[in-house]
């Protein structure tokens, strides 16, 4: 079941009426355009992979700083990001990829202000 806020999934926990890719999500929140709720997010660890890994962490903070500025998303709204790995809880919050044999570790907890909190092995939440 999806819990306000942001909702990390490796396991859709829920069907939505509204289904974004991770860029269009961004650029909608950034605009401060109205989003409906619940919404999936997907393809977040795709963009980030693709990133200079030297540049992820600029992404992961501009990110952040979006998410934190938007008026488009309420505290009681709630957002399923779909990752394409599995959580990873040691210092901090991360995901790891594996992708042509090679995994990476991203720190996807550095793109919330609140640490996100496991509910189960494949379901974390970053309360709004």
């Amino acid at each position: 079941m999806l819990q306000p806020g942001y909702n990390l999934v490796t396991e859709s926990v829920a069907e939505t009426e509204s289904e974004l890719a991770a860029l269009e999500f961004f650029r909608r929140v950034a605009a401060d355009e109205d989003i409906e709720t619940p919404v999936t997010v997907t393809g977040l660890t795709d963009l980030l992979y693709g990133s200079v890994e030297d540049e992820r962490k600029a992404i992961l903070s501009d990110l952040r700083q979006t998410l934190r500025k938007s008026r488009s998303l309420g505290s009681m709204d709630a957002v399923q990001f779909i990752l394409d790995g599995r959580f990873v809880d040691d210092s901090e919050f991360r995901v790891r990829i594996e992708r042509s044999g090679d995994g990476i570790y991203l720190d996807i907890g550095q793109m919330f202000v609140e640490e996100p909190q496991p509910m189960s092995a494949t379901h974390a939440v970053a309360r709004k």
